[in-house]
C-alpha cells in the first residue's frame, strides 16, 4: 500500500461500520433541504449569492469499499465525506447545488487492483470536466492521477468547451476541460504542474499544510493576537529547538526587531533574562512540555503576560486530569469546542441524520464542505483570487487561504486556553 503521510500519520482505531460504496461512482444532489439552515457559517465579508446552475464537485478518496481487511481508513473516509454531504445539503437554503460523484481511490486490499483503479479514474471522461475536485488523500495517488498516460485530458484540455447553463449565458467558469479547483483535503501535497494541462499546478489548495509553514502561521497570529507585547522565544538544547525559533523570528516581523528576542532555558533559568515589564509573550520552541512550569513562575506575578506552547503541547496535555493552564495558550490545527452551540447542533444532526456519533473527519468533511459551499455561491468554483485575507471558523478548523503564487494554502490555526481542565478556544 501507499506510504502513509500527513494527517494519518497517527489514526486510532474506529469501529467499522459497513461501508456500502459501489466501485465506480455514486452521485448526489446537494439538494436536499435543511430545516436548520441556520447552522452555516458565512465567510466574513461574503454574502451567498445562488449559483448559475449545479457545480460539478468530484471526491476521489480511499473508502476501501471492498476490501476484505478491516481497515479503520473506511470509517475515517466515509465519515469526511457525510460531514461534507450533510454540509452540501444544507447550504441548498442559501442557493447552493452540486452534482457531486464519488470515486474510490483503493477500493481493495491489492495494490495492482488499486493502481487499475486509479487508471479507470484517470480515463474517465467525467472526472476532469468537474469544476471542482476533492482528493486524493495520499500524495503518491495525487500524483498518479495528474499524470496518468491514460488521462482522457491530456489531448483534450486545450480544447474546451462550452457548457450551458439555465439563462444561456456562458462563463469562463462554464468551461470544461480543466477543474478550476483540485484540493488535497487531508494532507500537504507539494503543487506541481503537468503538461498538457491549461490549469494549475495541482493541487490549488492544501487545506492541510506541513510542519514549516504551520509554525508560520503560529508565529504571524502571535503577533496579530498580541501586537504591542514584547515577545521572548524560549528554546533549549535540543536540536531542532533554535532553527525553529528562527522560523518563528523571520515571521514575526516588527518594525523594531528588538521586540522579539531569543532567550535559553537550562534549569529553570533564561539566559539572557526576561525584560523587566509585563505584557510579555513567551513563545516555547522546543517540544519538552516540563518547561511550561518554571516558565510560568517567571511570569506569575507580572500582568498580562501568555506563554505560547509548542505546537506539540496541545496534543500531549490535553488528555491529562488537574490541568488548569490560565496563562498558556496551545495552539493546534484540529480542536472542537463543545462550548460552542453550533457544535452540538452539528454532533445531534449528524447523529440523527446517519445514526452514528460524529469522529473528528466528519467535523474537517462539515467545515471544508461549509467553505467551498459559501465560496463558490460568492465568486463560483475559481473563488481563491476573490478571498485575498477571509477566514472561515469552522466547528474544527479554522481556514485561512494564504496565497502562494499559483499554489495557495490553508495556515488557520487554533489557539486553545484549559480552564479547569476543560479546553476553549482563546478568545482575547
Amino acid at each position: 500500500m501507499t506510504p502513509r503521510s500527513g494527517l494519518f500519520t497517527s489514526i486510532s482505531h474506529l469501529s467499522v461500520r459497513g461501508l456500502c460504496l459501489c466501485i465506480g461512482l455514486m452521485f448526489f444532489h446537494a439538494g436536499i433541504q435543511s430545516q436548520d439552515s441556520n447552522m452555516g457559517r458565512p465567510i466574513e465579508g461574503i454574502t451567498p449569492q445562488p449559483t448559475q446552475g449545479p457545480l460539478r464537485i468530484g471526491i476521489a478518496l480511499p473508502f476501501h469499499a471492498s476490501g476484505t481487511k478491516q481497515n479503520a481508513l473506511s470509517d475515517a473516509m466515509l465519515d469526511y465525506y457525510l460531514g461534507l454531504k450533510l454540509a452540501f445539503q444544507e447550504l441548498e437554503a442559501e442557493g447552493f447545488k452540486a452534482n457531486v460523484t464519488v470515486y474510490d481511490t483503493e477500493p481493495t486490499d491489492s495494490l495492482p487492483l488499486n493502481q487499475l483503479a486509479l487508471k479507470n479514474i484517470a480515463s474517465n471522461k467525467n472526472f476532469i470536466d468537474n469544476n471542482i475536485i476533492i482528493g486524493p488523500v495520499y500524495e503518491q495517488n495525487f500524483k498518479d492521477l495528474i499524470s496518468s498516460p491514460n488521462g482522457s485530458w491530456i489531448n483534450s484540455a486545450n480544447k474546451p468547451t462550452l457548457a450551458s447553463v439555465p439563462n444561456g449565458s456562458t462563463t469562463s467558469e462554464n468551461i470544461s476541460g480543466n477543474p478550476q479547483l483540485w484540493i488535497s483535503p487531508l494532507t500537504y501535497i507539494k503543487p506541481k504542474a503537468q503538461k498538457g494541462l491549461s490549469t494549475g499546478p495541482f493541487p490549488n489548495i492544501n487545506f492541510f499544510i506541513n510542519d514549516t509553514l504551520r509554525y508560520k502561521s503560529v508565529a504571524k497570529n502571535v503577533v496579530r493576537m498580541f501586537p504591542k507585547h514584547r515577545i521572548c522565544l524560549i528554546i533549549d538544547a535540543a536540536k531542532t529547538s533554535k532553527p525553529k525559533a528562527l522560523i518563528y523570528k523571520a515571521s514575526m516581523f516588527k518594525p523594531n526587531g528588538k521586540l522579539v528576542t531569543i532567550h535559553t532555558i537550562k534549569d529553570g533559568v533564561l539566559t539572557p533574562a526576561l525584560p523587566k515589564r509585563d505584557s510579555i509573550i513567551l513563545v516555547a520552541c522546543t517540544d519538552d512540555v516540563a518547561v511550561r512550569i518554571p516558565l510560568e513562575k517567571l511570569i506569575e506575578k507580572r500582568q498580562q503576560c501568555w506563554i505560547i506552547g509548542d505546537l506539540s503541547w496541545f496534543e500531549d496535555k490535553r488528555y491529562y486530569s488537574g490541568l488548569n493552564d490560565e496563562i498558556c495558550i496551545y495552539p493546534t490545527v484540529n480542536f472542537t469546542d463543545f462550548h460552542d452551540t453550533a457544535t452540538l447542533h452539528f454532533s445531534k444532526k449528524f447523529f440523527s441524520t446517519y445514526g452514528t456519533e460524529p469522529s473528528r473527519f466528519a467535523f474537517i468533511g462539515y467545515d471544508q464542505g461549509s467553505y467551498l459551499g459559501f465560496s463558490s455561491m460568492a465568486f463560483g468554483p475559481n473563488f481563491v483570487s476573490s478571498l485575498p485575507d477571509a477566514t472561515y471558523e469552522g466547528l474544527i478548523n479554522s481556514i485561512h487561504i494564504r496565497g502562494g503564487g499559483s499554489a495557495p494554502y490553508n495556515d488557520g490555526i487554533r489557539f486553545v486556553v484549559i480552564y479547569e481542565d476543560t479546553p476553549h478556544l482563546f478568545n482575547q
